[in-house]
């Protein structure tokens, strides 16, 4: 039978379970379930996130793809007319999410209404999930761990599609794991719980919300995390930015849309009204097993996604076999999970308030499972390797291979996911790895006889 570690502490507080384990040093929380205070991995700290960002950099900008004429352009126009109200508009719940128009207005103040402004937020936003979910793995798990589950999350085929396009989702995940990897930082001391950085936590989590209302449903999970780590005056200067974007999100709302709830009775009137008969049929009046399995289904159905899948029941293991160790991001999942569900066909299989087989619904818990999974296989092949040192005793080549296990183990799923999910976008139709030099021939042509063409 498997056994936790045994830097895992019993602690029956509600906010230590949810952080893994006691307030563990940051070098021991780092490092994950590391024997004897050995480094988890030999590259200095900062150099680990500066080669991942480099990597994703490499890897998505040969492989943009051309502008998409639909909810992305939405986005883009709001921006440009920005202060001024798109008008007319049927997409008042699009044109209302100012924490991805603003930027995109900086953007195009900057690059003009071009392909750079329509690529350069969403590429910065993925960097924030890359990022945050190798800071979450660090501080959970292990480096190996943060290193492997952000290049999955980033590869993933879904994710990896929207993210260099101006959609909310994926820049709201992103922002939410930085949030919570912030609070964790807190949470063991490798943060200082100053007034100044729990206003920049809350400045981060609101914006969250300014992007997309839906990662709201995962919030609760900070204030957990820090619950007696931080005083009440402490939460009061994180709640204080929250509240003025809050009040700055009305303002806007009703100075350009008319009423200071535009957004709130946009997104919650959204569901309503007729539906094409077509599209109806794939979301209404099903089984509630149907929207029971809608993430598991809609993630099976990508190149990668038995791997995800087995990332997804690690997890759920994990959280059996070391409930504290796991308590962060199995709770995390079902704060997300539980509220879709539910409006998403649950409560009415008439009228679902949601259509979940949109997988961008679930990217806010990708990080989390995908986490998880890797975390369980970090603890198992500590686990193994422990086996090998009882029975071969002191013998360096075991000792050498016993310290490999864990290792082989994360870094061989994660190569397998994310290679198997990159060979399915990799060079796609319309980017520049695919063969695409007609639009920069044609632009060529243009600023050869027009000039401010970008």
């Amino acid at each position: 039978m498997l056994k936790s570690p045994r830097c895992i502490h019993r602690d029956g507080s509600l906010c230590r379970v949810l952080t893994g384990h006691r307030d563990t040093p940051p070098e021991e929380a780092a490092q994950g379930a590391g024997k004897g205070g050995r480094p988890a991995a030999a590259l200095p700290r900062r150099l680990t996130p500066a080669l991942l960002t480099l990597g994703y950099l490499a890897v998505v900008l040969p492989n943009l793809r051309l502008p998409t004429p639909s909810d992305q352009v939405n986005y883009m126009h709001a921006a440009q007319m920005f202060p001024d109200p798109l008008l007319p508009t049927e997409v008042v719940h699009q044109v209302t999410r100012f924490g991805l128009i603003i930027p995109l207005r900086l953007a195009i103040s900057v690059f003009g209404y071009s392909e750079t402004a329509y690529h350069l937020v969403p590429i910065l936003g993925t960097l924030t999930l890359l990022l945050g979910t190798y800071a979450l793995g660090a501080q959970l798990f292990s480096r190996t761990v943060g290193v492997a589950a952000a290049a999955v999350v980033v590869a993933a085929t879904p994710v990896f599609a929207d993210a260099a396009d101006p959609l909310p989702d994926v820049f709201a995940a992103g922002l939410f794991t930085v949030a919570l990897s912030m609070a964790l930082a807190i949470r063991r001391r490798r943060l200082p719980a100053r007034w100044w950085v729990l206003a920049g936590l809350g400045l981060i989590l609101g914006w969250s919300y300014l992007v997309r209302e839906f990662i709201m449903f995962v919030w609760p999970l900070i204030p957990i995390v820090l619950y007696r780590r931080v005083s009440w005056r402490g939460l009061l200067c994180l709640a204080a930015p929250i509240a003025v974007l809050f009040a700055g999100e009305m303002l806007l709302c009703w100075q350009m849309y008319g009423s200071p709830l535009a957004r709130f009775n946009a997104v919650t009137n959204h569901a309503e009204g007729p539906t094409p008969p077509a599209l109806a049929r794939t979301f209404q009046d099903k089984p509630r097993y149907i929207y029971l399995l809608r993430l598991p289904t809609r993630i099976n159905d990508y190149p990668e996604g038995g791997w995800l899948l087995g990332l997804l029941a690690l997890t759920l293991l994990g959280g059996a076999l070391w409930r504290r160790r796991f308590a962060v991001v199995v709770t995390w999942c079902a704060l997300l999970w539980v509220p879709l569900t539910l409006l998403g066909g649950i409560l009415d299989p008439s009228q679902p308030k949601l259509r979940l087989q949109l997988i961008r619904y679930w990217f806010p818990i990708f990080p989390a499972f995908v986490l998880g999974g890797f975390g369980a296989l970090w603890l198992i092949g500590h686990v193994l390797g422990d086996r090998i040192r009882a029975r071969g005793g002191a013998k360096p080549a075991l000792v050498a291979a016993a310290a490999a296990v864990p290792l082989v183990l994360v870094l061989g799923v994660a190569v397998t996911t994310a290679g198997t999910a990159a060979a399915g976008w990799w060079g796609r139709p319309g980017t520049p790895a695919g063969g695409e030099r007609a639009l920069a021939a044609f632009r060529t042509w243009m600023a050869d006889h027009d000039t401010g063409v970008r």
